[in-house]
């Protein structure tokens, strides 16, 4: 048996007798200088774990260097199995042959002394994404561009969330962090370091993106972002809403206000609803919307499926720049934007879990096609039609390929507010209905 065992902040006296009685008995002890440290009674073999791992794997493989009444163990920080080494030792050595002991990880520690709870937290982790760069380049020039490469791969990921904690490592440390989000234009997270925790350095620094980017802080930190909140979904000043308000709590319906667009030519907000109801997204959901215009529901489909991705196809160039500031807007980094014809272009993308087609104009029962056989066993196609032509269409591909499908018809009218003229002269506002156009959705569920 392999066992791993996880180390708190306090150390040594942080560990369980069963834990020590195992440390104790081992033939082989694993860790970093750090925790082989605490125990200088040891009396077998102690091996410094340092960034390749795969050392470890073959010390492990030797199985007469481990000996026949005496175990290894591998010590960890924390929890080994919260972004640490346990799920590289099982996946080299299967689970029936480890063990994990796990301790408080500092993430939860850092959680603790800012008194912030971490029910809805995203966790990231910069440890290690470097440390090819150390085996593979030697030049100080490469290690700095994998870095930085590291940190870009996670803004679009940070950026999705409200709060998010943060294991850093020497090449991706919190300023660099706080500086590339800023970059991007992000700034409204309030910022933690938590520095040396459970030692006599211990330090918490509080600032915004700005004022961290500007400090240097110890190699062992833990950073967590928390977004400044907002009293109102809406601005009264531009009656726009921002996204962070609505991304992470599934809610659908953002105002058509908000978007750019052209005067009507945008899937309207209820309509939106449905559609996307329809679509029985997943927050990790591969998505195609086909036509999207103004890439209203691109936007939002995105924000649900904050782990997935969205493809917003639109072949009209003005509405192309549309998408693109919308997209910027919202935030919305898992959103890509192809400039092309469907369904030519639809062959090069990733399998979807759900298709919205809100246009195609003559070519629908050729993006039909192309989607049914493209899409993902139990996905869907939702429809949108105004025309009786494409309604006819799409409910019958369904009916001829064997589908499951409903069809919804959809009529809203929406009030208007209107001048009306008093007996005394006075002009007063009444309100009355008024209608928009019917709209069919059209739902086909692949089997």
């Amino acid at each position: 048996m392999i066992y791993v065992i996880g180390i708190g902040v306090e150390g040594r006296s942080s560990l369980s007798q069963r834990a020590l009685v195992l440390i104790e008995g081992a033939g082989l002890l694993f860790g970093g200088k750090r925790h082989l440290a605490y125990f200088p009674e040891f009396k077998g073999q102690k091996v410094a774990i340092g960034s390749n791992l795969e050392d470890i794997a073959k010390i492990l493989s030797r199985k007469s260097e481990i000996g026949n009444q005496k175990w290894p163990v591998i010590l960890a920080t924390g929890d080994p199995d919260f972004f640490g080494i346990a799920d590289f030792i099982i996946k080299k050595f299967g689970k029936k042959a480890v063990e994990i002991i796990p301790n408080i990880s500092t993430m939860q520690e850092a959680f603790a002394r800012i008194k912030e709870n971490w029910n809805d937290a995203r966790f990231v982790s910069l440890h290690g994404r470097v440390a090819a760069a150390f085996s593979l380049r030697s030049q100080e020039s490469g290690v700095r561009s994998q870095a930085k490469k590291a940190i870009e791969n996670i803004i679009d990921e940070i950026q999705r969330y409200d709060k998010v904690g943060i294991f850093t490592d020497p090449e991706n440390t919190p300023s660099k962090i706080a500086k590339a989000l800023i970059e991007r234009g992000i700034k409204d997270y309030r910022v933690y370091v938590c520095e040396d925790l459970g030692t006599d350095k211990e330090k918490i620094t509080e600032g915004t993106l700005a004022e961290i980017s500007q400090k240097i802080f110890s190699l062992l930190n833990v950073m967590v972002l928390i977004r400044s909140q907002r009293s109102e979904v809406r601005s009264q000043k531009d009656n726009t809403v921002h996204a962070s308000c609505i991304t992470h709590h599934g809610i659908f319906g953002i105002p058509d206000s908000a978007f750019f667009h052209s005067k009507g030519m945008i899937t309207k907000e209820e309509i939106r609803v449905i559609s996307l109801s329809k679509l029985k997204l997943k927050t990790d959901s591969i998505i195609w919307d086909i036509g999207a215009g103004s890439g209203s529901l691109s936007i939002e489909a995105a924000m649900f499926a904050n782990q997935g991705k969205v493809f917003a196809l639109e072949r009209d160039a003005a509405r192309v720049k549309q998408i693109e500031k919308n997209k910027k807007k919202f935030n919305a980094a898992n959103l890509e934007i192809v400039h092309k014809n469907a369904p030519d272009s639809l062959k090069n993308l990733a399998a979807p879990d759900a298709v919205f087609i809100g246009g195609g104009g003559k070519d629908v029962a050729k993006i039909l096609d192309v989607c049914a056989k493209r899409l993902k066993q139990g996905g869907r196609i939702i429809v949108n039609a105004i025309t009786l032509e494409t309604l006819t269409l799409a409910a019958g591909f369904f009916k001829k390929i064997g589908w499951a499908s409903e069809t919804i018809s959809v009529n809203i009218a929406k009030t208007k507010l209107i001048p009306a003229r008093l007996k005394q002269g006075d002009v007063a506002k009444k309100s009355l209905f008024n209608a928009h156009n019917p709209v069919f959705i059209i739902v086909g569920e692949k089997p």
